[in-house]
């Protein structure tokens, strides 16, 4: 049950009516490049979000976009595709973030992930970002302490926690320090397994250690995303109590998260849009973090785990899945 409307974002309300500085008279052309497929949920978050701030396709914007299939050596291919094709603006979210370096030398770039966009190179700084693209990120690293009080008030007993996150993500090295730091302080052993694919993760969830494990955590990135339903299989059929970064992980399964709503921030990405289109730089518009959190609880899985969910965490939630 929902408890929380989704906030948009009150720029959405004071900004419904489009003003182009760029080819006046002439839909804006927006380049939409997708990791996955026409049916990608981010794809259908971003054209609401246009939706919300009164634009409308055909006069104001045409969306072309091109998607990989979950193969990401098609990406740069499929970028060269959009530039050919012509388009006025690059919104990229999550895995194919990565070609932001490439792409933000010839067209600006609006881009959503779950990384550090500094560490990753794509902007300078957060509030000057300096280049040609700009955007909003899905981490933050103070939520990190929380997840783990989370666990701590899910599990009291629990003293052994696994976590599952890629070394390769940007950002990792503070998130993965701040973890260590917060679980020694609620008196949680950390069991750190980086992971770099499916297979390495296959093999860090059947790892001796993991298997000593009675909790388990995990870090938001590409590959812990990509593979969010067999983590939270892993854990629902060993019974362990977890916390997750993101809601998609307890749509599949997972018990609880505590982190970001990414449709928010998938659909404010229209807002850049529309500021780049005004005649805004890129490089000259702020990085924005999240300002909608929001605390998801699977009741079906504590039931399946046999666990019952503390009253004073369900209450909190904002949704929760029975």
């Amino acid at each position: 049950m929902k408890r929380r409307s989704l906030i948009f974002g009150a720029a959405s309300i004071a900004t419904v009516a489009p003003a182009f500085a760029q080819r006046p008279g002439h839909p804006f052309r927006i380049g939409y490049l997708g990791s996955g497929s026409p049916s990608e949920s981010a794809f259908a978050q971003f054209a609401g979000g246009l939706a919300r701030i009164a634009w409308v396709e055909g006069r104001d914007y045409v969306l072309k976009a091109r998607f990989a299939d979950s193969d990401l050596s098609r990406l740069s291919g499929l970028l060269d595709s959009l530039l050919v094709d012509g388009i006025d603006v690059l919104v990229v979210i999550g895995a194919s973030t990565r070609v932001v370096p490439e792409a933000e030398r010839k067209v600006p770039v609006v881009f959503s992930f779950s990384g550090d966009p500094v560490a990753a190179g794509y902007v300078r700084s957060l509030a000057r970002p300096g280049g040609n693209a700009t955007g909003n990120s899905q981490m933050m690293w103070e939520l990190v302490g929380k997840r783990l009080e989370i666990l701590r008030e899910i599990a009291p007993e629990a003293r052994r926690t696994l976590v599952v996150q890629s070394p390769d993500h940007p950002g990792e090295r503070e998130e993965r320090s701040l973890t260590l730091k917060a679980g020694m302080q609620l008196g949680l052993e950390m069991v750190v397994r980086p992971v770099h694919d499916r297979g390495s993760l296959e093999a860090a969830l059947a790892a001796p250690e993991a298997a000593a494990c009675d909790s388990l955590i995990c870090f938001t990135d590409a590959v812990t995303i990509a593979n969010r339903k067999m983590i939270a299989e892993h854990a629902r059929q060993r019974r362990l109590p977890s916390v997750f970064p993101r809601r998609e992980f307890c749509e599949v399964g997972g018990l609880a998260s505590y982190g970001p709503n990414i449709a928010s921030l998938t659909g404010q990405l229209a807002l850049f849009v529309q500021r780049i289109a005004r005649g805004s730089k890129a490089g000259e518009i702020p990085v924005e973090w999240p300002t909608l959190i929001e605390t998801v609880a699977n009741v079906q899985t504590a039931k399946m785990i046999g666990r019952e969910l503390p009253v004073t965490f369900l209450s909190r939630a904002d949704d929760v899945i029975s």
